[in-house]
């Protein structure tokens, strides 16, 4: 059996006020009751995945533009395509499991019956996520590790020490991530399976940042100076430390190219000097660019202290 533990400590709000109070996150706890999905029934599993095409976007597949996967024969470079597509779908399929014990903290810590129901509806969504892509990846190729960067990252969210850090973290930067992404997949990818496997999720990844959005709207106002202060300085640095995988998606895919023959110092070699050119990276597509970075500037996590932080990374102009 492989696991990995992680401690974290995690204060249990009862509420006894049963009523209603946030309007729009009662609201949003309906729409969620009415869009369940189930990933056995709902999805035709008996198309066959389509290996000769592309199976993400094709924007998405940045390795391609790289020589040292130009130079591949044919039918390496196919093979190494669907390689890079089950590790990238790995890397979802490992954050939808964050997400699900996140979502199972929340529960637990909100300190709103409203909140705590909306949050129950996505442990259930996140299940149903680890459960379809983890159906998805083992027809494809094979489950890939966890790349140790992101899991550095949702170890902190599950690890943070109060509820507005875990749903800053996990509601608005890594499932605005994960919505982006699935859209880019749903809009590119050539596999009929993949797409609708990306439509549904990216439905429920929609619902899970408005939930943040909602109930962070009301809790900002409320919070300290210090304390807000933590939460924008806690929200750069996951940003941060996600953006800092790389275009590639991160540094372990240099393992997967390895396994068709790239030498991985060359690999990243000619990664890191792709990577440091403005020019390069403007012309690859971006979730955080596009979905993340507008979502904390709608919050107004994105404030005059921490903005040239995110400059210095070059998330805002």
């Amino acid at each position: 059996m492989s696991f990995d533990e992680l401690t974290s400590q995690v204060k249990t709000l009862w509420k006894f006020d049963y009523e209603p109070k946030i309007k729009a996150l009662r609201e949003l706890y309906e729409v969620a009751k009415k869009q369940q999905w189930n990933a056995a029934t709902d999805i035709d599993w008996s198309l066959e995945i389509d290996r000769d095409g592309d199976i993400l976007d094709p924007r998405q597949n940045v390795m391609s533009q790289f020589d040292f996967v130009k130079a591949l024969p044919d039918r390496t470079r196919k093979d190494l395509q669907i390689r890079l597509a089950a590790w990238r779908l790995s890397q979802f399929l490992h954050g939808e499991q964050g997400a699900l014990l996140c979502c199972g903290q929340l529960v637990d810590v909100v300190p709103d019956t409203d909140g705590k129901l909306y949050a129950a509806t996505q442990v259930v969504d996140e299940a149903r996520h680890v459960e379809v892509f983890h159906r998805y990846i083992t027809r494809l190729d094979r489950v890939y590790p966890i790349d140790p960067q992101l899991q550095a990252v949702l170890n902190a969210i599950l690890a943070a020490d109060t509820w507005q850090k875990k749903c800053v973290g996990m509601q608005i930067i890594v499932e605005s991530l994960a919505m982006g992404s699935f859209k880019l997949m749903k809009e590119g990818s050539k596999d009929e399976l993949l797409r609708k496997v990306v439509e549904l999720t990216a439905q429920d990844e929609a619902r899970h940042v408005s939930y943040g959005l909602i109930y962070m709207k009301d809790e900002l106002p409320r919070m300290t100076d210090a304390a807000r202060d933590d939460l924008e300085d806690f929200a750069f640095g996951a940003v941060s430390a996600v953006v800092g995988r790389g275009g590639s998606g991160g540094i372990s895919t240099l393992n997967v190219l390895a396994e068709v023959g790239i030498d991985r110092e060359k690999a990243l070699a000619e990664m890191r000097e792709k990577f440091s050119d403005p020019a390069f990276r403007a012309t690859q597509p971006s979730p955080f660019r596009d979905y993340v970075m507008p979502q904390l500037e709608k919050l107004g996590i994105i404030t005059e202290r921490t903005a040239p932080k995110y400059r210095e990374i070059g998330l805002v102009a």
